[in-house]
């Protein structure tokens, strides 16, 4: 059996959660007529105390549907340089909705009202130019080891963007990681911002989907669009039940999540070798920066991978380890071991590799 810490997207369905879409009603949701779909969607309009939702299959494609549903072709989207908008997804964005990213480089992955003044000021901005649209932030941050966006900054970012005529969206592809975490209600979080997606197919266990939510008229555009995009579902209600489900059953168990992420970096901090920060560990992820350069991260994988250990590699040199409830802490404990005494052992043969190449200088 391996140790999987690819990635929360691995989740597996849970024998409870099968049973249940077994159960599931179904309608044909192109013609709003999916009792599945409908309840989702109504109980995370109450959730997140929105106007209006729609449910997507991928996140990809709810981030991709709030930009084209908020933005001109031809016009500008702010963003932070790491976040998933960004990294993964600038091509859908280039290609299907015809929009500029201005992606900035921060020094801690958290996008501020100063840094998208500059944004704005970086290039000229008459008519016949690109016009700033939209803002769009992430929470939790993926390429930030899970790093929570704090509500504070999201309040400042909408107040700016709403003062200006700029929309907000909200990536909240692991938003229900930052809720629990946090203790902040998920509708406090929704009210910063315009628009937010949700992901129901990491942690919480789905086979698939995520909702964007939002005012209903950009809803009922983003709803259009997905049909062009190829989402025009009929019976899908299988799938928002699983969805639904996670939502309502298995939304506490990222709790334990954290605590096992936890206990998994206090095990490799006892190596000085990973130089893992503790305070930097606030939801399921952890990230081994290795020097060497990416050879080493990808020798460090595939010998974790021969030990039983399953883990995936972030550019330039570091190691991602995602924990969810496919692990236990059982495995947590046995995955730890093996990864120091990897680290372990490469360290002391590129210590031997130098002494060798010292002596023949020296020779």
């Amino acid at each position: 059996m391996m140790i999987d810490l690819r990635s929360d997207t691995f989740t597996l369905t849970s024998a409870a959660m099968r049973k249940v879409m077994a159960r599931a009603e179904e309608g044909d949701d192109y013609y709003g007529e999916d009792k599945s779909v409908n309840r989702l969607q109504d109980y995370c309009k109450e959730l997140f105390r929105k106007e209006d939702a729609v449910f997507t299959t991928t996140g990809m494609l709810a981030n991709q549907l709030a930009v084209a549903s908020q933005v001109t072709p031809g016009n500008e989207v702010i963003t932070e340089y790491s976040y998933h908008l960004n990294l993964y997804e600038s091509a859908q964005h280039a290609r299907f909705c015809n929009v500029i990213l201005n992606a900035r480089q921060t020094q801690d992955g958290i996008l501020r009202v100063a840094e998208i003044e500059r944004a704005i000021s970086s290039k000229p901005r008459e008519a016949i130019y690109a016009q700033v649209e939209l803002v769009a932030v992430e929470n939790t941050i993926n390429s930030r080891q899970g790093k929570i966006f704090p509500l504070e900054r999201l309040e400042e970012i909408r107040e700016f963007t709403a003062s200006r005529g700029i929309a907000l969206h909200l990536d909240g592809a692991r938003l229900f990681n930052a809720h629990i975490a946090t203790g902040i209600p998920l509708s406090d979080y929704a009210a910063q911002a315009d628009t937010v997606s949700v992901c129901f197919s990491k942690g919480l266990g789905a086979p698939l989907g995520s909702m964007l939510l939002g005012p209903r008229e950009i809803i009922e555009r983003a709803r259009r669009l997905r049909v062009w995009h190829g989402s025009g579902f009929h019976q899908i209600g299988i799938c928002a039940e699983a969805a639904y489900y996670g939502l309502t059953h298995q939304l506490e168990r990222l709790r334990e999540d954290h605590r096992l992420t936890r206990l998994l970096a206090e095990r490799l901090a006892e190596s000085p070798l990973f130089e893992i920060c503790l305070s930097d560990i606030q939801t399921n992820m952890i990230y081994l920066n290795l020097t060497g350069g990416p050879s080493v991260v990808e020798e460090f994988i595939a010998r974790a991978a021969e030990r039983g250990v399953l883990a995936y590699s972030f550019p330039p040199n570091s190691v991602r380890l995602v924990v969810c409830r496919n692990v236990e802490e059982l495995e947590i404990v046995k995955a730890a071991d093996i990864l120091l005494r990897i680290c372990q052992e490469m360290a002391q043969e590129a210590g031997r590799l130098q002494s060798q190449l010292g002596a023949r200088k020296i020779s």
